[in-house]
């Protein structure tokens, strides 16, 4: 059969948008989040351990690169995603990034109790704020064989 430009429908995978809630249910179940921030001309894309609470995004950090991103440019993007089976997922947030400075802010925050991926003192604490935050579910419909594929 020869190959044909397009697919049908049946053989697309299906694309669902998230709602808000759904998004911050996501959020509050992963382990790792990518912190994409402006570094130059360029942008640097950092693996963090989060937490969320009151509809923000919060995380700790030692000394270094991350937060002279931050200050330099405090407009940054955060993603998860994650599947199970047939279904993928990604929760995208873009907003304001500030290193927090208030000892109650800190606290009630909740990123003290946050554990790390690393053995470095992260004595840094950074707020994200949403402007928007964007979810898609994208369900395979059928076996797609590629490469390095698992099931």
């Amino acid at each position: 059969m020869p190959n044909k430009p397009w697919l049908t429908p049946e053989e697309t995978d299906r694309v669902d948008e998230l709602d808000t809630d759904e998004c911050w249910a996501l959020l509050e179940a992963a382990p790792v989040g990518r912190l994409a921030a402006r570094a130059g001309d360029g942008v640097d894309i950092f693996p963090v351990n989060f937490t969320v609470k009151n509809g923000a995004v919060y995380l700790r950090s030692a000394p270094g690169s991350k937060l002279v991103d931050i200050a330099n440019a405090s407009s940054v993007a955060f993603e998860i995603d994650g599947s199970r089976r047939r279904t993928h997922w990604s929760v995208v947030i873009h907003g304001e990034a500030t290193r927090m400075s208030y000892d109650t802010d800190i606290v009630d925050s909740g990123v003290l109790e946050l554990a790390t991926m690393t053995s470095s003192s992260k004595w840094n604490y950074i707020q994200i704020v949403p402007s928007s935050i964007t979810g898609r579910r994208f369900k395979q419909t059928r076996d797609k064989a590629r490469p390095g594929a698992r099931g």
